[in-house]
């Protein structure tokens, strides 16, 4: 289990030099709009792999008129206290982000450290996932699985890859077609992992609802689904490899690729009668905690995974039942919890022991 014990930001976003103390359970920030909540929970995030929670270039994170930033976090893990430095460095001008653990910069320190430290995440825009595009709903699913297979994102990255290389070959006047049997190849190994990746989420959390639904009272029944107009799990590697031989023509004219992971889409369906678009946004917000506490119930007691959780703004359309989901996350699991919301008063029914930090007065 991690816990960040504190966090020292040097020239990051709008903070000069700021230091806070963190309880290891549950820790709430609150002020106006623009006072930097999130950008502190931005901070905290980028102690994982990726750019934080806003996926922000490093460039953007430097205060401005200075020209690098600085996160210093102490993180205790399995008992024992971490050092974890959080840099921007600027070469060639392009901006990285550097993390040293207890000085050491070396891989096998990092890997640690991914290994170590998980985050499940709430942002303002998933109240509205379901009416949103299906990149933002496959990037949400993505999400889940990243928070118990920390090496999820490299098999990701590594298929948009060649999806990217696919498409130029397509495009040039002569093709090489032993390279591109080759990169399609690649595409198919790497599409049915990330399919069996995501079927395999789905089923988790679809049974963590049902083993939840014993002892939580939820507002309505949900079931997750995959949409996909091509795959299903019956497809084998070669009749995929061959339907995407089968569209090359057709790729080259537009420009893509019309089969694969990429163009699938992540559905809820409500009490076995409606699609979760049809939900108000109160509503929609439910189903997004559902999801997440039954993928921290999943995280606990099935991987041996204590995440941290980051909920950005979650105060608002906050109705019973949604505080009664989040008051189960808080009480029911062993783990560390950063909140934000605009007002210490949306936070009243916290029954637990909370550390509150007024951002606005900093």
């Amino acid at each position: 289990m991690a816990i960040i014990k504190n966090i020292n930001l040097i020239n990051y976003r709008n903070f000069s030099n700021l230091n806070l103390s963190f309880d290891e359970k549950l820790n709430i920030f609150f002020g106006k709009n623009g006072c930097g909540k999130t950008n502190i929970l931005e901070a905290i995030s980028l102690t994982a792999k990726g750019r934080g929670i806003r996926n922000s270039s490093i460039f953007n994170l430097i205060k401005k008129n200075k020209d690098n930033f600085l996160i210093k976090n102490n993180l205790e893990i399995k008992y024992n206290n971490f050092n974890i430095e959080i840099s921007s460095v600027n070469k060639n001008d392009k901006f990285k982000k550097i993390i040293k653990i207890n000085d050491d910069l070396s891989k096998d320190s990092l890997d640690f450290l991914n290994q170590s430290v998980s985050y499940i995440i709430f942002l303002p825009e998933m109240e509205r996932l379901f009416q949103a595009s299906p990149s933002q709903r496959r990037n949400f699913l993505d999400r889940l699985i990243f928070s118990g297979r920390n090496n999820y994102n490299t098999l990701v990255n590594k298929y948009k890859k060649f999806l990217i290389e696919r498409i130029k070959i397509l495009q040039h006047n002569i093709i090489d077609d032993e390279w591109l049997d080759n990169v399609e190849t690649e595409i198919c190994n790497l599409g049915m992992e990330i399919y069996k990746e995501r079927f395999a989420q789905i089923d988790f959390i679809n049974s963590n609802f049902m083993t939840l639904k014993t002892d939580h009272k939820f507002e309505f029944n949900v079931e997750l689904k995959i949409k996909d107009n091509f795959f299903n799990n019956k497809i084998s590697l070669e009749e995929y490899l061959s339907n995407l031989k089968g569209s090359r023509i057709f790729d080259k004219k537009y420009g893509g690729t019309k089969i694969g992971p990429h163009k699938s889409d992540l559905v809820a369906i409500i009490n076995d009668d409606f699609e979760a678009s049809l939900l108000s946004t109160g509503q929609q917000k439910t189903v997004i905690l559902m999801i997440l506490l039954s993928q921290c119930n999943f995280l606990v007691n099935y991987k041996n995974i204590n995440p941290i959780l980051l909920f950005d703004e979650i105060g608002s359309h906050l109705d019973s039942n949604n505080r009664q989901i989040l008051l189960d996350m808080i009480n029911r699991f062993k783990i560390q919890f950063f909140l934000t919301g605009t007002d210490k008063n949306l936070f009243s029914f916290v029954s637990t022991n909370a550390h509150f930090y007024n951002i606005t007065n900093i």
